[in-house]
């Protein structure tokens, strides 16, 4: 066996082949890399510049969330006196996307913004199963009406 069957017989024409790849990509690796070494030099030169901005990232402080005070509108008052309302005919434990529909079908003022202050007065109270209760004494003490 001489010649190109031998190169065939002993998988020459593969090592050759996986040779070429290898060197090729061999060279590609290595003319991007020159041809971002300049912003590698930069870095090294300048690393006090960013050694100092990373400190000042990672020690910015975390700002806690404090619980916000209720502050509701002048309109809040007659939209909860509603819901207070609508709440009484719909069953009690109740389900927040079925509320505020009733609420879009009667025009009830900004249903979205007035349920959403009532949850953060915690007027509507979640309960384990998913759904939501009227809390009577906290719409007392907070409206001071009825």
């Amino acid at each position: 066996m001489k010649g190109l069957e031998a190169i065939a017989f002993y998988n020459g024409w593969n090592i050759s082949a996986t040779g070429i790849l290898i060197v090729f990509t061999a060279l590609c690796t290595l003319s991007f890399i020159i041809s971002q070494l300049h912003k590698v030099l930069m870095i090294i030169e300048k690393k006090d510049h960013y050694i100092t901005k990373a400190k000042k990232l990672l020690s910015r402080r975390r700002r806690t969330r404090l619980r916000r005070k209720l502050q509701v509108g002048t309109g809040f008052y007659a939209s909860a006196r509603q819901f207070n309302l609508l709440i009484r005919s719909v069953n009690d434990p109740f389900s927040l996307p079925k509320l505020i529909t009733l609420a879009k079908k009667i025009d009830i003022a900004r249903p979205y913004a007035t349920v959403s202050e009532l949850l953060t007065a915690d007027i509507i109270v979640p309960n384990e199963k998913g759904y939501f209760s009227w809390d009577q004494d906290a719409y007392k003490n907070i409206l001071g009406k009825e």
